[in-house]
């Protein structure tokens, strides 16, 4: 079953009891069976000091219907910059890119080829 960043939010909210997650502090993906991750572009505005404390992650997968979900320190980004992958650095458009592991010996591990396997398990949440 597929579905959308609004379906996935609401249903997230409803296992949280409340409105916590929205379109602005949520960025949602589906699994790509092809490489088995879930590919988010985080754009950099959004990490820098005074913007949001936290990124939400919601990541769907498809085949067993499982909805996962991280709550990453904005500050963890910024500390990890270094080892990610920013997509048009410098420019306005700049972007932070992971894609995020969904194999279980490297579950929630960034497997960009050119990054340094940042890890996110610590930040799931029940």
């Amino acid at each position: 079953m597929k579905i959308d960043k609004k379906t996935a939010i609401a249903r997230r909210n409803q296992q949280l009891g409340g409105a916590v997650l929205g379109v602005n502090n949520t960025h949602f993906a589906t699994i790509n069976l092809n490489k088995n991750i879930w590919w988010f572009d985080i754009p950099v505005g959004r990490l820098k000091i005074g913007q949001y404390e936290w990124v939400h992650l919601l990541m769907h997968n498809h085949v067993t219907d499982e909805l996962h979900h991280l709550r990453v320190p904005t500050l963890y980004l910024r500390t990890h910059e270094e080892g990610l992958v920013t997509r048009n650095k410098g420019s306005r458009n700049a972007t932070v890119s992971l894609e995020l592991s969904a194999d279980r010996d490297s579950l929630f591990q960034d497997v960009r080829p050119t990054g340094t396997g940042v890890r996110f398990a610590e930040f799931v949440q029940a």
